[in-house]
């Protein structure tokens, strides 16, 4: 039996194929497709946000929103548990970490999204990560941007975007992208 897909794609599916085995391909690509987004998106995300909560200024408004969600004793306690570590984790892991892991995952996101898109939507939301990450700091040191140009920000940036271009350009494996699967 042949089905046509609205881009003109065709999927064929072999007589022989019992429905329970259509099932499990099926199964077989969501778990794939979880598995992608632990540990290319939500595993990097919980790792910055944990340096954040864990080791930055409590000044920040990320401390007042964990205030207003009642998380204000659970982040006073994990910044108890991790203060022994502060002197000995490197400048960069506590301050250009979290965001090249966010640029990570974000650049790991768009390929998910947009990975069946034509070349030129695809590289503009792809390079989104990198834009934000590394744009940001240029902005600074530009004074377009408040804060101050830090080179570890800047190049880690850069390298987080490359890393997820190349660990998840050879796993998204699976049937559909999310962003056909929304169509």
């Amino acid at each position: 039996m042949i089905i046509r897909e609205e881009n003109e794609r065709e999927i064929c599916i072999k007589a022989s194929h019992s429905v329970p085995e259509v099932k499990q391909v099926a199964q077989q690509a969501m778990r794939a497709r979880f598995a992608f987004i632990v540990v290319h998106i939500m595993f990097p995300l919980l790792l910055g946000g944990l340096i954040y909560a864990s080791w930055r200024d409590q000044n920040l408004p990320m401390f007042r929103w964990f205030d207003l969600a009642g998380l204000g004793p659970l982040v006073q306690q994990l910044r108890l548990a991790a203060a022994p570590l502060q002197d000995r984790l490197p400048f960069w892991f506590r301050f250009s970490l979290p965001d090249a892991v966010w640029v990570y995952a974000l650049t790991a996101f768009m390929m998910l999204v947009w990975k069946e898109a034509s070349s030129r939507m695809k590289a503009l939301w792809i390079s989104m990560g990198l834009l934000l990450g590394a744009g940001s700091e240029l902005g600074q040191l530009a004074g377009y941007v408040p804060g101050r140009f830090d080179i570890f920000d800047f190049v880690l940036c850069i390298c987080a975007a490359g890393l997820a271009l190349v660990f998840t350009s050879k796993r998204i494996n699976f049937k559909r992208s999310m962003n056909e699967a929304a169509t």
